[in-house]
């Protein structure tokens, strides 16, 4: 005899078969953690710093033709740590050239000069290490409070503990998981760099609070029609935004736009990824959990 309490087998592996999706955002931000762990244990830093927090000389030169980064970096060498990166645009191509403080940049330039590449269009940009570390002491307080005040707001909001952790979760899971990739990718972080990290919190915390207001507040509407409404939403919001970042991209011989767009792209594909399996999966558990259905 079937017991009257007993659920169908069908509809419990349906209900749970959702939770699943919590397993990518969670691997993501464990190996983001790793890397970031790694890079602490190797050079006693979490993450590579720009000049502008650290201190030195950012060397910036725009030119006709593309040039061979590896026979930049050998070339530059004498002068002790070097960073070379290309920019490329449909203007034009870029190169920028980080030194450390106390290496002359007009030595530098004239360098390149004999290999051949024209230094006409160039810009240099120094600070000391002790104005970069005031920066990076800033940058942290500047993190920090950001972090505190959008708790605070969101918890004003929905004044039910589990949305808010969500929504703060999904936020420092971007933040991590995008810190992890910059590295990956040789990008150090920079003013700008941590300007777009600023930028992301808020583009992370929009999205969050309409998935949130359309699944906790609205409740005239099925489970499943209140998330497919905000999925439409919020991928609209995030993929016009995309748009307008990869064409700057293409198009800037910017360091500093080339360095904001850069990191605002890697945040906003790491977004969809927390907010539409981590925040969304967290919230509908919560509701069925509530009743909310």
């Amino acid at each position: 005899m079937k017991n009257k309490h007993e659920k169908p087998e069908g509809k419990i592996s349906r209900i749970g078969a959702y939770k699943t999706f919590l397993i990518v955002p969670i691997v993501l931000l464990i190996a983001s953690a790793a890397i970031l762990v790694a890079g602490f244990m190797q050079t006693g830093e979490w993450f590579t710093r720009s000049i502008e927090l650290k201190g030195g000389t950012l060397i910036s030169i725009t030119t006709p033709n593309p040039m061979n980064i590896p026979d930049v970096e050998d070339s530059l060498s004498k002068f002790g740590p070097v960073i070379v990166r290309e920019l490329r645009s449909y203007s034009g191509y870029g190169i920028s050239i980080e030194v450390e403080a106390d290496v002359d940049a007009d030595l530098v330039l004239e360098d390149l000069r004999r290999m051949g590449i024209d230094t006409e269009e160039y810009s240099i940009e120094s600070i000391g290490p002790a104005l970069g570390e005031s920066f990076w002491v800033q940058a942290q307080y500047g993190i920090i409070i950001a972090f505190m005040l959008m708790g605070i707001i969101v918890f004003i909001i929905f004044r039910i503990p589990v949305p808010s952790i969500a929504v703060m979760l999904c936020a420092v899971s971007d933040i991590i998981i995008t810190l992890a990739v910059m590295q990956i990718l040789g990008l150090s972080l920079s003013l700008a760099s941590f300007a777009a990290l600023l930028m992301l919190i808020g583009y992370s915390i929009d999205t969050d609070i309409l998935l949130t207001t359309r699944l906790i507040k609205v409740t005239d509407k099925p489970l499943g029609e209140r998330m497919t409404g905000a999925f439409k939403t919020g991928i609209t919001m995030t993929g016009t935004t995309l748009g307008v970042l990869i064409a700057l991209l293409l198009t800037t011989t910017s360091v500093v736009l080339f360095q904001i767009a850069s990191v605002l792209t890697i945040g906003l594909v790491i977004d969809i990824i927390n907010t539409w399996f981590q925040n969304a999966t967290l919230l509908r558990w919560h509701c069925e959990r509530k009743g909310l259905v």
